[in-house]
């Protein structure tokens, strides 16, 4: 979740899509060693339940994500 959140402090809120293709290698590999592929869907579901327990993220409109302020 860090390397997301560096994203989006770099880039602005995006939208999990978007965020997907500016992903190392490494960790788009190890989500599918680990537990399951990274989609937009199943990241959307990770971030949402950061956002839950109000660690990293904060939700937009139309999807996006943003950096929450530490």
């Amino acid at each position: 979740m860090q390397e997301k959140a560096e994203l989006l402090t770099q880039h602005g809120p995006l939208t999990p899509a978007e965020i997907l293709p500016e992903l190392r290698a490494v960790t788009l590999r190890g989500a599918t060693l680990h537990k399951e592929p990274l989609t937009p869907g199943t990241l959307k579901k990770k971030m949402d339940v950061r956002v839950f327990h109000g660690r990293y993220f904060e939700p937009l409109d139309e999807g996006h994500y943003a950096r929450k302020a530490s």
